[in-house]
């Protein structure tokens, strides 16, 4: 068995950081990480990073965040025979349940 030998390698302290990211996020320290990326003969052989969600996840994430995407846009639209929007009159209601309280006390 051939004894692996020590060597260096020249790079920035950012350049540092973003190899020690990039081989954490493929659950790899950085030595055998760099040896796979610099050995590997296309980028589809490169180690993959490990992602925080699966396909499936990030697919339901989209979908709620259209959805809610959707929701606050309906609420700027001007409601049908109005000049008015729901969040206009969500502000008129708020503004004048302040009013009663303070007219109560």
């Amino acid at each position: 068995m051939i004894r692996a030998r020590r060597r260096s390698i020249y790079c920035s302290p950012a350049e540092w950081a973003e190899i020690t990211e990039r081989a954490r996020s493929a659950g790899m320290r950085n030595s055998p990480f760099m040896i796979a990326c610099a050995l590997a003969e296309d980028e589809e052989e490169r180690p993959d990073t490990l992602l925080a969600l699966t396909e499936e996840e990030q697919r339901t994430l989209y979908d709620r965040v259209a959805l809610l995407d959707r929701c606050v846009r309906a609420m700027y639209e001007r409601l049908p025979g109005s000049d008015l929007s729901m969040f206009d009159a969500l502000a008129f209601l708020e503004r004048a349940s302040g009013l009663r309280r303070r007219t109560r006390e």
